[in-house]
């Protein structure tokens, strides 16, 4: 049906590809927000699980058992952000950290965090830095998501993790691409 209120606009060759350019600065300011929040989620990931085993070893080359590090950090973090902090995902993040200790946070993320945290915080940032400096390591691929992550973690032998790693940065996998991969044995 016509709109009688609704005015009829003659759309040039000049606007559509004026809508197109504002339509990909839009939709490319939306992308890399995403892509920034996956990376901060991931790094954020990581600290934590770092925090954790620090926190469960104190120094020491396996941690005491029955430490209840894991159930404490839940019950505050729940308490003070809400859902997203069980025990079963700070399990997950000590994992991650376990399982990635060498990869290397990003100069400028971990300049981000410094300048926003508290100063004990950013100790932890800069022992962070330095420990990457002792440790063997690789870059932290900017296009990987925590979802990627969880699931290379689920690879046991450590070169085929690393390499899944690798190729789904380098050529860009999705979640889906990688998972698919693997179930396929690619390696």
């Amino acid at each position: 049906m016509h709109n009688p209120n609704k005015k009829h606009i003659n759309i040039t060759a000049d606007d559509l590809q004026f809508i197109n350019d504002v339509k990909t600065i839009v939709y490319t300011a939306k992308e890399r927000a995403y892509q920034a929040a996956d990376i901060y989620q991931v790094v954020s990931n990581w600290l934590v699980g770092k925090r954790i085993v620090e926190q469960e070893q104190h120094g020491y080359a396996r941690a005491e058992y029955g430490k209840r590090v894991i159930e404490l950090a839940s019950q505050a973090l729940t308490e003070e952000f809400g859902k997203g902090y069980s025990a079963s995902s700070l399990r997950n993040y000590r994992k991650f950290y376990l399982s990635f200790k060498g990869l290397q946070i990003q100069q400028a993320v971990l300049a981000e965090f410094k300048n926003s945290c508290e100063k004990q915080r950013s100790l932890l940032v800069e022992s962070i830095s330095s420990e990457c400096k002792q440790e063997s390591i690789y870059p932290m691929p900017h296009n990987l998501s925590w979802m990627h992550y969880e699931r290379l973690m689920r690879i046991d032998n450590e070169n085929e993790r690393d390499w899944y790693m690798r190729e789904a940065a380098n050529e860009n996998w999705s979640y889906r691409t990688l998972d698919r991969n693997i179930a396929s044995q690619y390696y």
